[in-house]
Protein backbone atom coordinates (compact mmCIF):
# COMPACT_ATOMS: atom_id res chain seq x y z
CA UNK A 1 0.00 0.00 0.00
CA UNK A 2 1.21 3.57 -0.65
CA UNK A 3 0.63 6.12 1.60
CA UNK A 4 -1.38 9.50 0.32
CA UNK A 5 -2.95 12.45 1.09
CA UNK A 6 -5.37 15.00 -0.88
CA UNK A 7 -7.62 18.17 -0.66
CA UNK A 8 -9.70 19.50 -2.79
CA UNK A 9 -9.28 23.23 -3.37
CA UNK A 10 -11.31 25.83 -4.28
CA UNK A 11 -10.52 25.46 -8.05
CA UNK A 12 -12.49 21.94 -7.66
CA UNK A 13 -9.12 20.33 -8.24
CA UNK A 14 -7.45 17.89 -5.78
CA UNK A 15 -4.23 17.81 -4.62
CA UNK A 16 -2.90 14.76 -4.32
CA UNK A 17 0.37 13.51 -2.72
CA UNK A 18 1.93 10.41 -3.04
CA UNK A 19 4.28 8.79 0.02
CA UNK A 20 6.58 8.41 1.30
CA UNK A 21 6.05 11.18 3.46
CA UNK A 22 8.57 12.98 5.21
CA UNK A 23 7.46 14.70 8.10
CA UNK A 24 8.85 18.00 9.22
CA UNK A 25 8.98 20.82 11.79
CA UNK A 26 8.20 23.70 9.93
CA UNK A 27 7.07 23.80 5.83
CA UNK A 28 9.06 26.69 4.75
CA UNK A 29 11.60 24.71 2.38
CA UNK A 30 8.47 22.16 1.11
CA UNK A 31 7.10 23.26 -2.44
CA UNK A 32 4.09 21.21 -1.29
CA UNK A 33 3.29 20.11 2.52
CA UNK A 34 0.14 18.80 3.85
CA UNK A 35 -0.43 19.75 7.14
CA UNK A 36 -1.61 16.85 9.90
CA UNK A 37 -1.76 17.10 13.70
CA UNK A 38 -3.95 15.74 16.10
CA UNK A 39 -6.79 17.95 18.05
CA UNK A 40 -4.35 19.29 20.58
CA UNK A 41 -1.54 19.95 18.17
CA UNK A 42 1.11 17.70 19.60
CA UNK A 43 2.72 16.09 16.64
CA UNK A 44 6.59 18.19 17.08
CA UNK A 45 6.65 17.51 12.94
CA UNK A 46 3.20 17.92 11.45
CA UNK A 47 4.22 19.14 8.08
CA UNK A 48 4.23 16.11 6.05
CA UNK A 49 5.94 16.33 2.39
CA UNK A 50 5.06 14.08 0.13
CA UNK A 51 7.40 11.95 -2.27
CA UNK A 52 5.44 13.06 -5.61
CA UNK A 53 2.39 15.23 -5.82
CA UNK A 54 -0.26 16.27 -8.82
CA UNK A 55 -3.44 17.73 -9.53
CA UNK A 56 -6.63 15.53 -10.64
CA UNK A 57 -10.11 16.37 -10.84
CA UNK A 58 -10.35 12.95 -9.44
CA UNK A 59 -8.57 11.28 -6.85
CA UNK A 60 -9.46 7.82 -7.47
CA UNK A 61 -5.76 8.10 -9.53
CA UNK A 62 -4.22 7.69 -5.63
CA UNK A 63 -5.90 4.21 -5.64
CA UNK A 64 -4.53 1.05 -6.98
CA UNK A 65 -5.64 -0.03 -10.61
CA UNK A 66 -7.82 3.35 -10.88
CA UNK A 67 -9.88 2.80 -8.55
CA UNK A 68 -11.07 -0.72 -8.90
CA UNK A 69 -10.26 -1.13 -4.59
CA UNK A 70 -13.41 -2.47 -3.59
CA UNK A 71 -15.53 -0.27 -1.49
CA UNK A 72 -15.62 -1.46 2.40
CA UNK A 73 -18.65 -3.30 4.05
CA UNK A 74 -18.60 -2.17 7.71
CA UNK A 75 -20.09 -4.29 10.92
CA UNK A 76 -21.43 -1.12 12.84
CA UNK A 77 -21.71 -1.86 16.61
CA UNK A 78 -24.66 -0.34 18.46
CA UNK A 79 -24.64 3.19 20.31
CA UNK A 80 -26.36 3.99 23.54
CA UNK A 81 -26.97 7.21 25.08
CA UNK A 82 -25.35 6.55 28.68
CA UNK A 83 -21.85 8.27 28.42
CA UNK A 84 -23.07 10.93 26.45
CA UNK A 85 -26.07 12.01 28.72
CA UNK A 86 -23.75 11.74 31.87
CA UNK A 87 -21.32 14.34 29.68
CA UNK A 88 -24.51 16.23 28.97
CA UNK A 89 -25.78 16.86 32.41
CA UNK A 90 -22.10 17.80 33.49
CA UNK A 91 -21.85 20.54 30.98
CA UNK A 92 -25.33 22.00 31.70
CA UNK A 93 -24.11 21.85 35.24
CA UNK A 94 -21.41 23.92 34.80
CA UNK A 95 -23.27 26.25 32.47
CA UNK A 96 -25.90 26.79 35.16
CA UNK A 97 -23.19 27.80 37.33
CA UNK A 98 -21.41 30.23 35.08
CA UNK A 99 -18.43 28.11 34.68
CA UNK A 100 -18.95 27.56 31.08
CA UNK A 101 -20.67 29.07 28.21
CA UNK A 102 -20.44 25.70 25.71
CA UNK A 103 -18.47 22.65 25.14
CA UNK A 104 -18.25 20.68 22.15
CA UNK A 105 -18.44 16.32 23.16
CA UNK A 106 -18.30 14.32 20.33
CA UNK A 107 -19.59 11.11 20.30
CA UNK A 108 -18.32 7.90 17.92
CA UNK A 109 -19.68 5.14 16.11
CA UNK A 110 -17.81 2.18 15.65
CA UNK A 111 -17.44 -0.74 13.11
CA UNK A 112 -15.20 -3.26 11.75
CA UNK A 113 -14.42 -3.82 7.74
CA UNK A 114 -15.61 -7.15 7.15
CA UNK A 115 -14.58 -6.71 3.61
CA UNK A 116 -13.05 -3.91 0.91
CA UNK A 117 -10.62 -1.51 1.83
CA UNK A 118 -11.95 2.01 3.61
CA UNK A 119 -9.29 3.88 1.01
CA UNK A 120 -11.68 3.39 -1.48
CA UNK A 121 -13.96 5.73 0.31
CA UNK A 122 -11.53 7.74 -2.01
CA UNK A 123 -14.22 7.13 -5.10
CA UNK A 124 -17.16 8.63 -3.41
CA UNK A 125 -15.67 12.20 -2.44
CA UNK A 126 -14.45 12.97 -5.88
CA UNK A 127 -17.90 14.20 -7.43
CA UNK A 128 -19.54 16.02 -4.75
CA UNK A 129 -20.85 19.48 -4.27
CA UNK A 130 -19.05 22.68 -3.80
CA UNK A 131 -19.59 23.56 -0.16
CA UNK A 132 -17.83 20.62 0.94
CA UNK A 133 -14.48 20.11 0.99
CA UNK A 134 -13.20 16.53 -0.09
CA UNK A 135 -10.20 15.34 1.90
CA UNK A 136 -8.44 12.53 3.35
CA UNK A 137 -5.17 10.51 4.08
CA UNK A 138 -3.60 6.85 4.41
CA UNK A 139 -0.60 6.62 6.60
CA UNK A 140 0.42 2.89 7.26
CA UNK A 141 -2.54 1.32 8.81
CA UNK A 142 -4.45 4.39 9.52
CA UNK A 143 -6.10 6.61 7.42
CA UNK A 144 -9.38 9.28 6.79
CA UNK A 145 -11.83 9.98 3.81
CA UNK A 146 -14.47 12.90 4.67
CA UNK A 147 -15.84 15.64 3.14
CA UNK A 148 -16.65 18.77 5.60
CA UNK A 149 -18.12 22.28 5.23
CA UNK A 150 -15.96 23.92 7.58
CA UNK A 151 -12.69 25.68 6.72
CA UNK A 152 -10.43 26.66 9.54
CA UNK A 153 -8.64 29.13 7.14
CA UNK A 154 -7.21 29.72 3.68
CA UNK A 155 -4.07 32.22 3.09
CA UNK A 156 -2.90 33.55 -0.36
CA UNK A 157 -1.22 37.10 -1.09
CA UNK A 158 -1.92 37.91 2.70
CA UNK A 159 -5.30 37.74 2.48
CA UNK A 160 -6.54 35.49 5.56
CA UNK A 161 -10.10 33.86 4.71
CA UNK A 162 -12.03 32.07 7.52
CA UNK A 163 -15.60 30.84 8.62
CA UNK A 164 -17.64 30.39 11.44
CA UNK A 165 -20.01 27.10 10.53
CA UNK A 166 -22.30 26.17 13.96
CA UNK A 167 -26.05 25.90 14.91
CA UNK A 168 -27.58 23.06 12.81
CA UNK A 169 -30.69 21.36 11.91
CA UNK A 170 -32.44 18.99 9.43
CA UNK A 171 -33.32 20.82 5.89
CA UNK A 172 -37.05 20.08 6.57
CA UNK A 173 -36.24 22.42 9.72
CA UNK A 174 -34.98 24.94 7.91
CA UNK A 175 -38.06 28.04 8.44
CA UNK A 176 -37.91 27.19 12.57
CA UNK A 177 -34.10 27.08 12.50
CA UNK A 178 -32.79 30.27 11.13
CA UNK A 179 -35.37 32.04 13.76
CA UNK A 180 -34.31 29.73 17.41
CA UNK A 181 -32.54 31.62 19.62
CA UNK A 182 -30.20 28.60 20.94
CA UNK A 183 -29.36 27.90 17.49
CA UNK A 184 -28.33 31.44 16.61
CA UNK A 185 -26.24 31.82 20.10
CA UNK A 186 -24.46 28.75 19.37
CA UNK A 187 -23.18 30.36 16.19
CA UNK A 188 -22.79 33.78 17.52
CA UNK A 189 -20.00 32.30 20.09
CA UNK A 190 -18.24 30.93 17.43
CA UNK A 191 -18.44 34.03 14.71
CA UNK A 192 -17.65 36.78 17.83
CA UNK A 193 -14.64 34.41 18.59
CA UNK A 194 -12.91 34.61 15.38
CA UNK A 195 -13.25 38.00 14.70
CA UNK A 196 -11.61 38.93 18.01
CA UNK A 197 -8.65 36.07 17.59
CA UNK A 198 -8.13 37.47 13.92
CA UNK A 199 -8.00 41.69 15.33
CA UNK A 200 -4.49 40.84 16.10
CA UNK A 201 -4.01 40.44 12.24
CA UNK A 202 -5.34 43.58 11.11
CA UNK A 203 -8.96 45.02 9.68
CA UNK A 204 -11.53 42.43 10.15
CA UNK A 205 -14.35 42.15 7.56
CA UNK A 206 -17.24 39.93 9.03
CA UNK A 207 -20.39 39.30 6.27
CA UNK A 208 -23.90 38.80 7.64
CA UNK A 209 -25.10 35.76 8.94
CA UNK A 210 -26.19 33.37 6.18
CA UNK A 211 -27.59 29.92 5.86
CA UNK A 212 -25.52 26.68 4.36
CA UNK A 213 -27.35 24.24 2.80
CA UNK A 214 -25.92 20.60 2.74
CA UNK A 215 -28.71 18.52 1.13
CA UNK A 216 -30.21 16.60 4.38
CA UNK A 217 -28.43 19.54 7.03
CA UNK A 218 -28.51 22.95 6.97
CA UNK A 219 -26.01 25.23 9.24
CA UNK A 220 -25.22 28.70 9.66
CA UNK A 221 -22.46 30.79 8.54
CA UNK A 222 -20.66 33.56 8.97
CA UNK A 223 -17.65 34.30 6.76
CA UNK A 224 -14.74 37.10 7.80
CA UNK A 225 -11.61 37.70 5.40
CA UNK A 226 -8.66 39.99 6.87
CA UNK A 227 -5.87 41.70 5.00
CA UNK A 228 -2.52 40.75 6.94
CA UNK A 229 -0.43 43.61 8.31
CA UNK A 230 2.50 41.08 8.49
CA UNK A 231 2.02 39.80 4.55
CA UNK A 232 5.07 36.44 5.58
CA UNK A 233 3.17 35.11 8.32
CA UNK A 234 4.48 31.90 10.05
CA UNK A 235 1.53 29.32 9.43
CA UNK A 236 2.22 27.29 12.77
CA UNK A 237 1.50 30.18 14.27
CA UNK A 238 -1.99 31.12 12.51
CA UNK A 239 -2.83 27.45 13.46
CA UNK A 240 -2.64 27.66 16.88
CA UNK A 241 -4.21 31.04 16.96
CA UNK A 242 -7.19 29.71 15.76
CA UNK A 243 -7.73 25.93 16.13
CA UNK A 244 -9.90 24.68 18.11
CA UNK A 245 -12.95 27.35 17.76
CA UNK A 246 -15.88 27.12 19.66
CA UNK A 247 -17.50 25.27 16.81
CA UNK A 248 -15.71 21.71 18.12
CA UNK A 249 -13.99 23.16 21.22
CA UNK A 250 -15.00 24.75 24.43
CA UNK A 251 -16.01 28.95 25.05
CA UNK A 252 -14.43 31.10 27.01
CA UNK A 253 -11.79 29.51 25.69
CA UNK A 254 -9.33 28.48 28.29
CA UNK A 255 -6.50 25.79 29.68
CA UNK A 256 -9.15 24.33 32.10
CA UNK A 257 -12.10 24.44 29.53
CA UNK A 258 -9.67 22.68 26.66
CA UNK A 259 -8.21 20.11 29.32
CA UNK A 260 -12.26 19.61 30.21
CA UNK A 261 -13.24 19.21 26.83
CA UNK A 262 -10.17 16.35 26.11
CA UNK A 263 -11.61 14.60 29.22
CA UNK A 264 -14.87 14.29 27.84
CA UNK A 265 -13.22 12.81 24.41
CA UNK A 266 -11.46 10.59 26.22
CA UNK A 267 -14.28 9.41 28.20
CA UNK A 268 -16.19 9.30 24.59
CA UNK A 269 -13.04 7.20 23.17
CA UNK A 270 -13.18 10.00 20.55
CA UNK A 271 -10.26 9.45 17.61
CA UNK A 272 -7.67 12.14 18.77
CA UNK A 273 -7.45 13.54 14.65
CA UNK A 274 -11.41 14.44 14.68
CA UNK A 275 -11.73 18.12 14.54
CA UNK A 276 -8.22 18.86 13.78
CA UNK A 277 -6.99 20.98 10.93
CA UNK A 278 -5.66 18.98 8.18
CA UNK A 279 -4.27 21.37 5.07
CA UNK A 280 -1.62 21.61 2.12
CA UNK A 281 0.63 24.53 1.23
CA UNK A 282 1.34 24.82 -2.28
CA UNK A 283 2.67 27.92 -4.27
CA UNK A 284 2.76 30.14 -1.52
CA UNK A 285 -0.79 29.91 -0.56
CA UNK A 286 -2.35 27.13 2.07
CA UNK A 287 -5.71 25.60 2.53
CA UNK A 288 -7.14 24.21 5.57
CA UNK A 289 -10.01 22.33 6.94
CA UNK A 290 -11.53 21.18 10.12
CA UNK A 291 -11.19 17.47 9.71
CA UNK A 292 -15.03 16.50 10.41
CA UNK A 293 -17.59 14.82 8.58
CA UNK A 294 -15.66 11.46 7.85
CA UNK A 295 -14.71 7.89 9.00
CA UNK A 296 -11.40 7.02 10.02
CA UNK A 297 -9.71 3.75 10.43
CA UNK A 298 -6.87 1.81 12.07
CA UNK A 299 -6.43 -1.80 10.40
CA UNK A 300 -9.93 -3.39 10.18
CA UNK A 301 -11.66 -0.82 12.96
CA UNK A 302 -13.59 2.17 11.68
CA UNK A 303 -14.92 5.28 13.66
CA UNK A 304 -18.26 7.60 12.53
CA UNK A 305 -17.41 10.50 15.22
CA UNK A 306 -19.85 13.55 14.84
CA UNK A 307 -20.06 16.45 17.61
CA UNK A 308 -22.60 18.72 19.09
CA UNK A 309 -22.21 22.10 20.77
CA UNK A 310 -24.11 22.52 24.15
CA UNK A 311 -25.03 25.70 25.62
CA UNK A 312 -27.88 26.98 28.05
CA UNK A 313 -31.44 26.06 25.99
CA UNK A 314 -29.84 22.79 24.84
CA UNK A 315 -32.25 19.74 24.86
CA UNK A 316 -30.79 16.53 25.45
CA UNK A 317 -32.90 14.84 22.51
CA UNK A 318 -32.20 17.70 20.10
CA UNK A 319 -28.66 16.64 20.81
CA UNK A 320 -28.74 13.28 20.49
CA UNK A 321 -30.82 13.53 17.38
CA UNK A 322 -28.31 16.18 15.85
CA UNK A 323 -25.14 13.69 16.21
CA UNK A 324 -27.90 10.72 13.97
CA UNK A 325 -28.28 13.52 11.64
CA UNK A 326 -24.80 14.11 11.17
CA UNK A 327 -23.27 10.47 11.00
CA UNK A 328 -26.59 9.14 9.28
CA UNK A 329 -25.08 12.36 6.25
CA UNK A 330 -21.80 10.96 6.35
CA UNK A 331 -22.54 8.21 5.73
CA UNK A 332 -24.90 8.65 2.26
CA UNK A 333 -22.12 10.61 1.06
CA UNK A 334 -19.87 8.05 1.50
CA UNK A 335 -22.53 5.05 0.34
CA UNK A 336 -21.92 3.52 3.72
Amino acid sequence: MIDFAFLRLDSGEFLCGKGPFQSLEAEADAEVAFYHNDFLLNDPKPWKQPAEWFMVSDPRELLVSNGATPFPAVEWDGLTDQAFRRIYEDVQSQISCHELEKSVPVLTERGRVRSGDPAALVRAVGALPEPLWAYGYRFGETGAVGATPERLFSLENGMLKTMALAGTASRHEEAEFVLDDKEIREHEFVADYLAKRLEALGKVKRSPREVLDLGSIVHFVTRLQVHLDNEQPNLDDLITLLHPTPALGAYPRGEGALRQLMEYREALETPKNFGAPFGVKREGGFESLVSIRNLSWRGSDVYLPSGCGLIRGSRFENEWRELSLKRNSVKALLGL
